[in-house]
């Protein structure tokens, strides 16, 4: 008589369950696997919307309340001793590591209790943050641990694996998958203004979706507004996101004069399905790994303005499919807005070009099959 054999456990693990790219990575591979016919477990330390969207998807989710962003060593033991008993409980086949902080206790718990596959993504390494010499140095210390400790470390671009190029007798552990999205629907053009512009409906917007947080640099952007409004008065800009930034961006906007033409639009739930209420879209983060709103403005067939940093250019060519930019640079931004705006067939041509390049080498079901052949 034949016997089926149980199905792979698969335990992902991440620190904060908010919604953001690591958390809609780990979503869409753990709703996949599942739906393989996978175990699926996920773990994560700070509450969020990811627990959910997971639970909505019939994923098993389970806290380790010890498991922070911040380095507490404190803490950091009993997250550590959480994440042994709980590997020891089910006894997963493989564990797939996400963020610094989890990557890092996790495999060592992993490695602890004897996890024969233990996967960890790097969605970006936080030396590369603006942060103190020390801080750098520290999580420098930390990502080489969790790729060395791991059996496989995934970069989400060819930036993110050079930028690791330093760490010794770790070259066979890395693999680069790059994220992907699947296009979806968009709510209609005349909807979505009417939503997220109640009552300015008309005129050019330009969009980025964005956390309010240091590293998005969303104050280059509004600087940027303040030079084009000079030229083009009647344009706004749009910011779907929330963050800690928004006092600080809040009284910039202000000083500049700017309350008309900058919006700060808060949290939207599902914001990509809005794309098509922008003419433009703009990123502009001093760092990257590989950005999926920039995939996602390419879904929407938008004409795209980022910063040239991390996995970014192996998105958008410059003067191809987009426009890049130098980063901590309002003028550029402000330049390379204008550009559109007055040379629209460029517009239209790039948006096009984008699509195109997303469809054909950014799925999401290239990202998963890839993924789950190291499962």
């Amino acid at each position: 008589m034949n016997v089926s054999s149980p199905p792979k456990k698969v335990l992902y693990a991440i620190t904060k369950a908010n919604w953001g790219g690591a958390q809609r990575y780990v979503y869409d591979l753990a709703v996949a696997a599942k739906t393989s016919g996978y175990a699926v477990t996920v773990a994560y330390g700070e509450p969020g919307s990811l627990v959910e969207r997971l639970r909505a998807a019939g994923v098993e989710t389970i806290s380790l309340p010890a498991l922070g962003r911040d380095i507490q060593l404190s803490k950091d033991s009993v997250a550590f001793g959480e994440f042994v008993r709980f590997i020891k409980k089910i006894r997963p086949d493989v564990i797939h590591l996400n963020s610094s902080k989890a990557g890092v206790i996790g495999a060592f718990a992993a490695r602890y209790a004897g996890v024969p596959k233990i996967i960890f993504t790097a969605h970006g390494w936080a030396f590369n943050e603006d942060r103190p010499l020390w801080q750098k140095f520290v999580f420098r210390i930390i990502h080489g641990t969790s790729v060395l400790m791991s059996t496989t470390t995934i970069c989400v671009s060819d930036a993110t694996r050079r930028d690791m190029k330093w760490l010794p007798f770790s070259g066979k552990k890395f693999r680069v998958i790059h994220n992907g999205v699947s296009c979806s629907a968009h709510v209609e053009r005349t909807e979505a203004r009417a939503k997220l512009l109640p009552g300015a409906q008309e005129g050019l917007v330009i969009g980025m979706i964005s956390e309010l947080h240091p590293t998005k640099r969303i104050e280059d952007a509004i600087e940027a507004m303040s030079i084009l409004s000079k030229t083009h008065p009647d344009v706004r800009l749009v910011v779907l996101g929330e963050g800690e930034q928004r006092p600080a961006l809040e009284t910039l906007i202000r000083e500049r004069g700017l309350e008309t033409k900058v919006i700060l639009a808060g949290f939207i739930q599902d914001a990509s399905s809005y794309l098509k209420v922008f003419d433009i879209f703009l990123h502009t983060s001093r760092s990257e790994a590989l950005a999926y709103v920039i995939l996602e403005a390419g879904c929407a067939t938008l004409p795209v303005i980022a910063t040239s940093v991390g996995g970014i250019p192996e998105i958008i060519t410059d003067g191809k499919n987009g426009v890049l930019v130098p980063a901590y640079n309002p003028i550029a931004v402000a330049a390379a807005l204008t550009r559109l705006i007055e040379h629209s067939n460029d517009s239209t041509q790039f948006a096009s070009a984008l699509h195109e390049h997303v469809v054909t080498d950014f799925s999401k079901e290239e990202m998963i099959e890839k993924t789950f052949t190291l499962y």
